[in-house]
């Protein structure tokens, strides 16, 4: 499938048919052909209910809404692209947790004008996802919207009972790690605003991290395994994020953003746009890598196992005493109080670094 192009020139979406055309129950049929499942889905779409067997354990969920013109665009990817996204993004909230993914629902609102083509393409894209982090696909809803596309994943997985991890556990002198590496979705979305002359090679890479994200499914598993004290996804902004292990911890924190690991794609494409690398990096969001907060006796040990697992791991920070507050210290001896930055709904723009 090609780019989704959106609105055609009379106001109708590209090609045909469309789904006010196919209707709801032959579009039903069209995008519930064998989807990725396992043998603990006794039934799975097409009936009132699912049927799972219930896995032993701990039961997580999670669910996530993209809209059309909030979290993403026209023109920006394919549909198979935002399809998988959809449900990677869930998936990195069972990451965070230290959880498996398990079983998903997806309900989608749709214009009339929306091709039909491009409602497959949206299910090839979660199919495929679905497919690589061993998710079943198990039903969900599909209605008539009278305006933006939207598309919502609910998302169950699954942990054995007391290894969740939760952005609670941080303590004064733990050590912040972030998984991966930053800033790479935030300047893939700039470029895709912004069209010009990029660095061609860099300018591919951002984008491509952007509208393919990579969950840190076994990074999350490892940290649950090693009893880390706090664990959370950089989906809003490591800054942000910081914010909401801070708060939920009573703690405070120092972070050095010039450790913060960041790849030469992403300064090329900052030099060329004549701004701070950093700032991607620190307010940026929808990297998907893991924030962990460890205690400083168990740091050597993870530190061995993500090498031995081929998970890149990088020291970022200290948490410290709530009186202390959320800072940056930088080479040069500044410290400069950590904003929260990232994106908000519901504030003008999605605030000062909304997307």
């Amino acid at each position: 499938m090609g780019i989704w192009t959106g609105r055609d020139d009379k106001g109708g979406r590209d090609s045909a048919p469309t789904v006010a055309d196919v209707g709801e129950h032959r579009l039903i049929d069209l995008i519930t052909r064998p989807l990725a499942s396992s043998p603990e889905v006794i039934l799975g779409p097409g009936d009132d209910a699912a049927v799972l067997v219930s896995p032993p354990g701990w039961l997580l969920l999670t669910t996530d809404m993209l809209v059309e013109g909030v979290h993403f665009q026209a023109g920006y990817g394919t549909p198979v692209q935002l399809g998988y996204k959809a449900l990677a993004v869930n998936v990195s909230d069972i990451a965070a947790m230290g959880g498996t993914p398990w079983a998903a629902v997806i309900s989608v609102a749709l214009p009339g004008s929306t091709p039909a083509e491009f409602v497959e393409s949206l299910y090839l894209g979660l199919d495929r996802a679905a497919r690589q982090f061993g998710v079943s696909l198990v039903g969900g809803d599909t209605v008539a919207s009278p305006g933006s596309l939207v598309i919502n994943v609910a998302l169950a997985g699954k942990a054995a009972p007391g290894t969740v991890v939760t952005r609670r556990g941080a303590r004064p002198g733990d050590l912040v790690f972030v998984t991966g590496s930053m800033g790479a979705a935030a300047a893939g979305l700039f470029v895709l605003q912004n069209p010009g002359s990029w660095p061609r090679e860099a300018a591919g890479s951002v984008v491509r991290r952007f509208l393919e994200p990579v969950p840190h499914l076994e990074a999350g598993k490892l940290f649950a395994s090693f009893g880390v004290g706090a664990l959370d996804d950089n989906s809003d902004g490591l800054a942000r994020e910081m914010h909401e292990i801070c708060r939920a911890s009573g703690v405070g924190c120092l972070i050095e953003p010039e450790r913060l690991p960041v790849d030469a794609a992403v300064r090329e494409i900052a030099a060329a746009a004549g701004r701070p690398w950093w700032e991607w990096a620190l307010h940026g969001g929808e990297d998907y890598g893991l924030v962990v907060c460890v205690a400083p006796a168990a740091a050597e040990s993870l530190v061995d196992a993500c090498r031995s697992a081929n998970i890149a791991l990088t020291r970022v920070g200290l948490i410290t005493v709530r009186e202390e507050g959320l800072w940056t210290a930088w080479a040069d001896g500044r410290t400069v109080p950590l904003l929260p930055g990232g994106f908000e709904h519901f504030l003008p723009d999605g605030g000062s670094h909304g997307r």
